[in-house]
């Protein structure tokens, strides 16, 4: 049964915060959500789609200006947060010896400078709050072997491990918990072009997944704090 009242989504647009959304929404939970500057169209059709129970909300989120007034709009707008759910991030397939620099930048930015810059935002508020939880999506990959050509997808989504990890450690005296999902590779149009002569039968669906965070935040998982969930559709 979902409790969480009210709720922010980052990158609103990804496929698994869409199911986060409908499913929240469906259960009764008001929802801040964001995306970015240029999407004031798709913006638009999102809050009309959910209309009332969503405000959309634009802007940069490794940027903390942008990242503290966001975060105060949606304390604005919900009145508390109960939970935060951080579906930003991209993947790539590429080697160290050469991947581009500017590559680097953009998987570090979406895998864990939005988490850090916007994320640390919430989690202030969470702890003027005194509870809230805060759950983020990794990668199962990196509690294994990491193989060559995921090396630098994997690095920033190990900075995001440790960020969480340490988070949690902070956020306990002020009944903060942060957690992460750690899904196979998730079961998406972009990512079937982008892998198709993969196993699609072992990757994980987007509804199941965000089930998942939506059960892991519930305001009674109070035991459950710098935990790294993986998540696998079949074992292998």
């Amino acid at each position: 049964m979902n409790t969480i009242k009210t709720a922010t989504i980052a990158a609103c647009f990804s496929v698994t915060a869409q199911q986060l959304i409908e499913k929240l929404i469906a259960s009764g939970t008001r929802v801040v959500a964001f995306g970015r500057i240029g999407d004031e169209v798709r913006a638009q059709k999102l809050e009309e789609k959910y209309s009332g129970h969503l405000t959309v909300l634009l802007g940069d989120l490794t940027d903390e200006k942008q990242s503290q007034a966001l975060a105060i709009k949606a304390s604005e707008v919900l009145g508390h947060i109960d939970a935060h759910f951080h579906c930003s991030g991209i993947y790539t397939w590429s080697h160290w010896t050469d991947v581009e620099i500017s590559k680097m930048v953009e998987l570090w930015n979406a895998n864990f400078m939005t988490a850090f810059v916007f994320g640390r935002e919430v989690f202030k508020l969470m702890e003027e709050q005194g509870a809230g939880s805060l759950m983020f999506v990794s990668a199962r990959d990196t509690v294994r072997n990491i193989p060559a050509g995921f090396g630098p997808y994997m690095a920033s989504k190990m900075a995001l491990n440790a960020l969480i990890e340490s988070l949690a450690a902070e956020g306990a005296p002020s009944n903060i918990q942060v957690n992460a999902v750690l899904p196979t590779i998730v079961d998406t149009e972009v990512n079937r072009k982008a892998l198709p002569d993969a196993d699609h039968t072992t990757w994980v669906a987007p509804s199941d997944l965000a089930e998942l965070m939506i059960e892991l935040a519930q305001p009674n998982k109070v035991y459950l704090s710098g935990s790294l969930i993986t998540v696998n559709n079949k074992m292998h």
